[in-house]
């Protein structure tokens, strides 16, 4: 509810209790979230794109000079330089859920933030809409004028939270003047847009540059601001498995398309039952990734990786038919859904070893160095 206080949550061995999606009501933190940017006291929001379908010109990445060089005229556009960058997609997130957009290069995900947040430059939208709280998502709705300024304390408790303590006094910096590191400059880039207490925020790829541990207390910053009344959406190239955890929900993309959109806890589950386990002490994420990459090494590799991802993806369109919110929901709920599949996996050795009741002798020692 907004303006609530998030109640205190911890690491204890307890199941977190779960809405119709799915979704644990924990927040993977032991720390108590009495900040008072935690929670959100405005009122819930919901983003919501329906059947989206998105055109890239690739021919306006390319510079003009290169193209008149190919006898090209910079100002026209050429049917065989457009490509689908998304296809058909749809998604609902709401308040209080962290949205993480997942997939290999060129699947999509910038694509898809920069039209939601107005951006979409060299492309133009073929179908399909985009709505934030039941309005047209337009760049003047995305992009409201900025609240007055927040009072220092708070500015201490973004500070200490994105662990910038070190570097509170350094200048940013920029090409000319040397700085704070590329890491913490993207710290302070997420810790000013923190300090507006934004309902929505939308961030792509935030990882990117940070050490394995900065990155996991960024997620799970993020993940808290979620559950304090927030709408979290963010793309991500190679999350960890105790990152994938944090997520919420999870948006697998290739080529535009959804593969799998659902609760992050139950993705195993679904690609399972599909006829593609995880295999034990593997990363889901990097595992359900690589299985729907597009392997362009050869026509022959890339065609037959291709068909796996359309029917792939033509599964997943048929598992949410009907659904308001495209979710793939768990029609049985398992608790405690690992990461591996034990049915597939080698079984373990578990009887005790078998010592010799005697030791070899002296002839028998000599006997075999001798061999």
């Amino acid at each position: 509810m907004a303006g609530e206080a998030p109640k205190e949550r911890g690491l204890e061995n307890k199941v977190a209790p779960q809405d119709d999606s799915g979704l644990q009501d924990s927040v993977f933190s032991s720390e108590t979230d009495n900040s008072l940017y935690f929670t959100y006291s405005g009122k819930s929001n919901t983003l919501e794109v329906q059947d989206l379908s998105y055109q890239v010109d690739m021919a306006s990445q390319v510079p003009w000079f290169q193209q008149l060089a190919h006898f090209k005229m910079p100002w026209t556009s050429h049917k065989d330089s457009c490509e689908l960058g998304i296809q058909n997609l749809s998604f609902k997130v709401r308040s209080g859920q962290m949205l993480a957009i997942i997939g290999s290069s060129g699947c999509g995900r910038a694509s898809l933030l920069d039209v939601i947040t107005g951006r979409d430059y060299g492309g133009k939208i073929k179908s399909g809409q985009i709505q934030i709280n039941g309005q047209p998502s337009t760049p003047q709705l995305v992009r409201k004028p900025s609240p007055p300024p927040p009072p220092p304390p708070q500015v201490d408790s973004v500070i200490a939270e994105l662990r910038l303590r070190q570097c509170a006094d350094t200048r940013v910096g920029n090409v000319y003047v040397r700085g704070v590191s590329g890491g913490e400059r993207r710290r302070v880039s997420i810790a000013v847009q923190l300090l507006w207490n934004p309902g929505i925020l939308i961030l792509d790829e935030p990882t990117s540059g940070l050490d394995s541990f900065t990155a996991h207390n960024l997620v799970k910053t993020l993940s808290r601001l979620a559950r304090g009344n927030r709408l979290v959406l963010i793309s991500i190239h190679q999350p960890r498995s105790d990152i994938f955890r944090l997520f919420d929900l999870v948006l697998l993309m290739t080529s535009g398309t959804t593969i799998y959109l659902g609760a992050a806890q139950h993705m195993v589950q679904y690609f399972t039952a599909a006829g593609y386990p995880c295999p034990r002490y593997s990363n889901p994420a990097d595992f359900y990734v690589d299985l729907t990459s597009i392997d362009r090494r050869s026509k022959e590799q890339e065609a037959a990786t291709k068909e796996k991802a359309q029917s792939l993806a033509a599964l997943f369109q048929e598992k949410v038919h009907g659904s308001d919110d495209f979710l793939w929901r768990a029609e049985s709920r398992q608790q405690g859904v690992c990461t591996c599949v034990e049915s597939l996996a080698s079984p373990r050795d578990t009887s005790p070893l078998q010592t010799p009741t005697k030791l070899p002798g002296p002839v028998q020692q000599f006997a075999i160095l001798i061999r």
